[in-house]
């Protein structure tokens, strides 16, 4: 009986501990893809409906025990009804450290830097005007989030705050081509703080890694 007793609690550490840890080693594919509509009532041009999608895969490798790295790609298309339509391009790279909480659950933080290249047109052909806007950011982020392991390959995980704590430097080229002739004008702006608005404790993202290798 207590041989019994003694192979019960082995296989039950064996099951517990199977995801106490991310071992290094082991690669993890995750990302998000959304498609939002919305429609915008403007009291002087009437209803404007507004269509984005957003593709954005990731790849994380674990370089030790709970400690990663990885890299992402970013693709978002804004569609504005009658007038407008935008395209985003962007790629980063990212380091995150998990700690344990218990029973599959951990904490983790996660430092991004990432390089967005925009272009987008505004067509006012009621104004005479047709305009054009380039822009560069390169941002510097730091999350809190929370991961939850449903099994040894497949995790959930929820992001607290959007850029709790950041820096970025955003630089724009706007191109107006109004009655035949073009004016150039560009802005450049840096930026550096703590997001800890009452707004933010209501900002989650949820996503989801596939591991391989754990």
């Amino acid at each position: 009986m207590k041989q019994i007793k003694l192979l019960t609690i082995t296989i039950l550490l064996i099951t517990t501990t199977s995801y106490a840890q991310i071992n290094k080693g082991s690669t993890a594919l995750g990302g998000n893809l959304s498609f939002t509509t919305t429609t915008i009532d403007y009291y002087s041009t009437g209803k404007q409906k507004q269509s984005d999608i957003i593709i954005a895969p990731s790849l994380m490798i674990v370089n030790k025990d709970n400690r990663a790295m990885g890299f992402n790609l970013y693709y978002s298309h804004l569609n504005a009804v009658p007038a407008g339509k935008s395209n985003t391009y962007g790629a980063g790279v990212f380091l995150r450290q998990y700690k344990l909480l218990g029973k599959g659950f951990y904490a983790f933080v996660h430092e991004a830097l990432s390089y967005n290249y925009g272009k987008g047109s505004v067509d006012s052909s009621m104004n005479y005007s047709f305009v054009n806007n380039i822009s560069n950011d390169i941002n510097l982020t730091i999350n809190p989030g929370i991961a939850y392991d449903l099994s040894k390959r497949f995790q959930l995980e929820l992001l607290f705050f959007n850029d709790l704590l950041s820096a970025s430097y955003h630089h724009s080229k706007l191109i107006t081509h109004y009655n035949g002739s073009d004016i150039i004008q560009k802005y450049s702006s840096f930026s550096a703080g703590a997001n800890l608005t009452v707004s933010q404790l209501a900002s989650l993202n949820i996503g989801a890694k596939i591991f391989f290798g754990r």
